[in-house]
């Protein structure tokens, strides 16, 4: 799949997934791992730093997603992030 943009609200893994510098900690390995698959699954990707504010309506519907006990596919907006959108295109 490609391109692919993905954002996060954690300038830390987004500063080690861009780093060619070797980290050997637990952390190091998992974005080793995160870089290897990456590689393998996605033809054009980037990941980018966000600040949370500006992913506001991301981080709750991860946080809602996480309480729901089966996958889902969403048709519509869902109501934990309607109001945020609504705000954004303002």
């Amino acid at each position: 799949m490609g391109p692919i943009n993905f954002e996060f609200d954690a300038k830390k893994v987004v500063d080690s997934f861009s780093s060619a510098r070797q980290d050997v900690t637990e952390f190091g390995m998992i974005i080793h791992n995160c870089k290897i698959i990456f590689e393998q699954y996605y033809v054009n990707f980037s990941v980018e730093f966000v600040r949370r504010q500006t992913n506001e309506a991301t981080h709750r519907l991860a946080k809602e997603a996480t309480s729901l006990a089966s996958f889902q596919i969403l048709v519509e907006i869902p109501d934990c992030i309607g109001q945020i959108l609504s705000n954004e295109m303002i």
